[in-house]
């Protein structure tokens, strides 16, 4: 969105565009470029992750109906919002400071904990999350959907500590971002009994609405354009 609103506020400030060697690629070269990407130590290192994991495992969590088996879906769905409170988000905020860890790293090991307690101890918890697919400098200037959703696999010991846990979450994730690049589709290719990736069903994703402008809006002549909160309904 940044990188839209960015050429809109200068094409329609200065009537023009500014054109490098980075803005003259097209979305379509982003194929030829994954094509040219060596893939080797992605695609090991994705069949090492998923060792001895079952594809077509759901996570058993609680459930209040049913769902039928040639249920039609609607695609519909609903959001819950809730405030942590100043005291709480402050002690988030510290301890990501303290231990050197990412904010989306440590709300994805509470993600984690979150999953543990609610399957009442499954121990190998496997989610998807997005990744925005950029992952060399010149796509960084194209508009285009370049997202990948890869699988998030934590292994956990029931007996750890938070921190030992947010340790090991922050490993996991920046190995994975690392191959983020290799296609899901290969990931699953590389497991032929899959049948369904129900982890997808269960992901996480972390959303920060402060623009990399510092704010939420953007000024165009006399218009103000200005990012409405992200829910579903």
């Amino acid at each position: 969105m940044d990188v839209f609103l960015h050429d809109l506020n200068q094409a329609y400030s200065t009537g023009q565009i500014t054109i490098d060697d980075n803005s003259l690629r097209r979305y379509l070269d982003y194929a030829i470029i994954e094509q040219q990407m060596p893939m080797t130590a992605a695609s090991m290192y994705w069949r090492d992750t998923l060792r001895g994991y079952n594809i077509n495992h759901s996570l058993p969590l609680p459930f209040d109906r049913y769902r039928l088996s040639d249920e039609r879906r609607t695609g519909r769905g609903v959001s819950f919002s809730f405030d942590f409170g100043e005291d709480i988000s402050h002690d988030f905020l510290s301890y990501s400071l303290s231990n050197d860890i990412t904010i989306e790293q440590l709300a994805l090991a509470s993600y984690y904990a979150f999953l543990f307690k609610l399957t009442n101890g499954e121990s190998d918890l496997c989610i998807g999350m997005n990744t925005h697919g950029r992952y060399k400098e010149e796509l960084m200037s194209v508009i285009g959907l370049f997202v990948n959703n890869i699988p998030l696999r934590c292994q956990l010991d029931p007996h750890w500590s938070f921190h030992q846990l947010a340790e090991h979450v922050k490993e996991i994730i920046t190995s994975s971002l690392e191959y983020s690049y290799f296609p899901l589709q290969r990931i699953l290719a590389q497991h032929p009994n899959a049948t369904k990736p129900v982890f997808l069903e269960t992901s996480f994703e972390f959303q920060s609405y402060t623009s990399t402008s510092g704010n939420n809006e953007i000024t165009i002549g006399n218009a103000r354009l200005i990012a409405p909160p992200f829910s579903i309904k």
